[in-house]
C-alpha cells in the first residue's frame, strides 16, 4: 500500500510540474508557405505511407489575422489553427519545412497560393489518390499548390502502379501518377 501511495504521489508531482508536457509550439517560427507534417492516427492512404512512416499527413501554413492557419485536404478540404492541426497528431509530434530558396516566395506568390487554397476550401477528397482532377488527396493538395502557383515540383510524381499493382488507372500525363507525404517530406528543395 505504501508503494502505491508513493507512486501515486510521484505521478501527481510529475503531472503538476509538467514533466509529461509536450514541447510548446513556436508559432512565431512559421512562415507563409511552410509545409507542416504530422502523424494522423487512423489515416491511411494508398501511396507511400505506412505505420512505420514518420509522418502521413501534411498541410500548408498561411498567416491570417495574426495567426498561422493550416490548409489541408481531408474530407472536405479545410483549414484550422496550426495548434489544432498539431493536436491531431499522434503524441503532438510534427515537423515544419520550408523552401531552401525563400526568394521564390514573394508577397505576390504567397498571395496567389493563399487565394488558390481558399478557393479550394470545401473541395471533395480524392479517393482515387491520383493527380487527375479538381479533387485533392492530402499530399496532392500541398504538391499542387507549389506546382500551380510557383511552378515547383516538391517531389517527382510516381506511377500509380509503383504503389499498388492491383489498381487500374486510366489517363495520360499526371492522371496515372501520384505523390506522397513521405516523398514531399524527403524533398530536396525543402529544409
Amino acid at each position: 500500500m505504501k508503494i502505491f501511495k508513493f507512486i501515486l504521489g510521484l505521478l501527481i508531482v510529475l503531472l503538476a510540474t509538467g514533466a509529461f508536457a509536450q514541447e510548446e509550439i513556436n508559432e512565431n517560427n512559421c512562415l507563409n508557405g511552410d509545409v507542416v507534417f504530422i502523424k494522423k492516427s487512423g489515416f491511411h492512404n494508398q501511396h507511400g505511407t505506412d505505420e512505420k512512416s514518420k509522418y502521413n499527413f501534411a498541410g500548408i501554413i498561411f498567416w491570417e489575422n495574426g495567426y498561422p492557419i493550416v490548409y489541408f485536404s481531408d474530407e472536405p478540404l479545410k483549414k484550422c489553427a496550426l495548434s489544432d492541426f498539431i493536436k491531431s497528431s499522434e503524441g503532438k509530434k510534427y515537423d515544419i519545412k520550408r523552401l531552401i530558396d525563400p526568394a521564390l516566395l514573394t508577397n505576390e506568390t504567397i498571395n496567389t497560393m493563399q487565394v488558390f487554397a481558399t478557393a479550394k476550401l470545401g473541395s471533395a477528397y480524392d479517393a482515387k489518390e491520383a493527380l487527375n482532377n479538381e479533387e485533392f488527396y492530402n499530399a496532392e493538395f500541398v504538391w499542387t499548390i507549389y506546382k500551380t502557383c510557383l511552378g515547383v515540383y516538391l517531389c517527382e510524381p510516381k506511377e500509380n502502379g509503383t504503389a499498388s499493382a492491383d489498381k487500374k488507372f486510366i489517363g495520360h500525363g499526371l492522371a496515372n501518377k501520384h505523390v506522397s507525404v513521405r516523398d514531399i517530406y524527403r524533398s530536396e528543395i525543402l529544409q
